[in-house]
């Protein structure tokens, strides 16, 4: 075997295993959170996807908006969840996602090795969608957040390009197109594109197929949010861009679990407040930083400068376009919290291969104990609300007493809102029991 070819076995063997060990992570994380979630929590949309298909077809329900925009990869993944018995659908959601964590941790760790980052360095960059604190909130091992996974993956293989040819060109293509197709903001992924064009880091054919493949996902996800029948509300605003400054430091911080920027009690008898503008200032320190980062690595001619800076500024906007047109939460700034955490490993991974083995172990511990409180997913996450066999079990009670009846099963977090009111049909949680009786026969 030559030492080309052994080299890649050796790269496949490491993927392999992160991405058993991914999977684990985050399907342990969820039990840790609570040992019933894995079996009895069916999360939101995982579920009502899943019920889509079985009301509707694959086709239809794989071209419905939701939320205005299209929602592709969880859309397909609902598939294999609605193709098994409905008592199972908690499982086999939870199975799935777990998987796809670990492909992406997978695909990470060969960009990442293939670009020439350290085993440990891109082993930890593979690890943070499962790891950080942050994810461990809502957001870990749902199929209805694989959007976080594919923007992740999609911003390192555009940035760290290993030399591969033209086979890694279009896989890439493809992620990008599943990206465009599965969240409007994969928009931001654009400049990056263009970035390395720019730069020359890739061909320029290479670049034309990458923006092509974005083009081609996003052009549908135009279509259906000026189209879709309950369309996205936006409401630009200053204070919804205020929120998102503020919420920027706020998301860091989580990164030490129990730390937080706000007003508190200092003593009992003192109370401490932050400057009202901290988040700005925090906004600009990372606009200033991931300038420099792109400038010094232009200058230099040095990849991965550019690539560290370009990591910044992505996370900037992943998060910037969903909160300021609408409102912040937690799921905006998972993926900004995990690129700018890449970011750091990634600016540190010439410092990890000059150090002893023993040094790098022990910080990663160090790193590991203060995210040990985190390492349960929240009680919001990890609570069947309600079990999903009580539920099953509650509507077939209902339809055998009643079989004219529709009734509306409820998922975890007792989702969806108002019963559904707010959804459109087919992907509606109204469940006539003539399905039902299908499903008992």
């Amino acid at each position: 075997m030559s030492g080309v070819a052994r080299t890649r076995s050796h790269q496949a063997i490491g993927a392999i295993l992160v991405g058993f060990v991914a999977a684990a992570i985050s399907l342990g994380r969820l039990w840790l959170g609570n040992s019933q979630a894995i079996t009895e929590n069916l999360w939101a949309e995982d579920g009502l996807f899943a019920l889509c298909i079985q009301k509707a077809d694959f086709a239809t329900c794989l071209t419905d908006p939701f939320a205005g925009y299209l929602l592709f990869v969880p859309r397909v993944l609902a598939w294999p969840v609605a193709a098994m018995p409905w008592e199972s659908w908690a499982l086999i959601a939870n199975l799935l996602a777990a998987a796809l964590a670990g492909l992406t941790a997978a695909l990470v760790l060969v960009v990442l090795r293939g670009a020439g980052l350290s085993l440990f360095g891109s082993g930890a960059v593979a690890l943070l969608p499962v790891m950080t604190p942050i994810v461990g909130l809502e957001a870990i091992n749902t199929i209805g957040s694989s959007y976080m996974l594919l923007l992740f993956v999609s911003t390192l293989a555009i940035l760290f390009r290993p030399q591969r040819g033209n086979r890694w060109t279009w896989l890439v293509a493809v992620l990008l197109l599943l990206t465009a197709l599965t969240i409007p903001t994969a928009v931001v992924l654009v400049i990056p594109v263009a970035m390395q064009m720019w730069r020359r880091a890739v061909g320029r054919s290479t670049g034309l197929l990458w923006i092509a493949a974005l083009i081609a996902g996003l052009l549908p996800q135009a279509i259906v949010a000026l189209t879709a029948t309950t369309q996205r509300p936006i409401q630009l605003s200053v204070q919804s861009l205020n929120d998102w400054a503020n919420s920027v430091p706020t998301s860091i911080l989580t990164m030490w679990p129990g730390v937080s920027l706000g007003e508190y009690s200092f003593f009992t008898n003192f109370t401490l407040a932050p400057l009202s503008v901290t988040g700005w200032f925090v906004v600009v320190a990372l606009v200033v930083l991931g300038s420099w980062q792109l400038w010094v690595g232009w200058r230099r001619l040095e990849r991965s400068n550019a690539a560290i800076g370009a990591l910044v500024l992505a996370g900037l906007a992943f998060g910037l376009i969903p909160s300021v047109i609408g409102y912040t939460n937690n799921r905006y700034f998972v993926v900004p919290v995990l690129l700018w955490a890449a970011a750091l490993i990634i600016g540190l991974d010439p410092v990890i291969r000059r150090s002893r083995w023993w040094t790098v172990g022990l910080v990663a511990g160090l790193v590991l104990l203060v995210w040990l409180p985190a390492l349960p997913a929240s009680e919001y996450r990890s609570t069947p609300a309600p079990a999903w066999t009580d539920e099953v079990a509650r509507v077939e009670a209902k339809c055998l007493s009643d079989p004219a009846f529709v009734d509306r099963p409820i998922f975890s977090p007792f989702w969806p809102p108002n019963w559904g009111d707010g959804l459109d049909e087919p992907t509606h949680p109204n469940l006539p029991c003539t399905t039902v009786y299908r499903w008992l026969l």
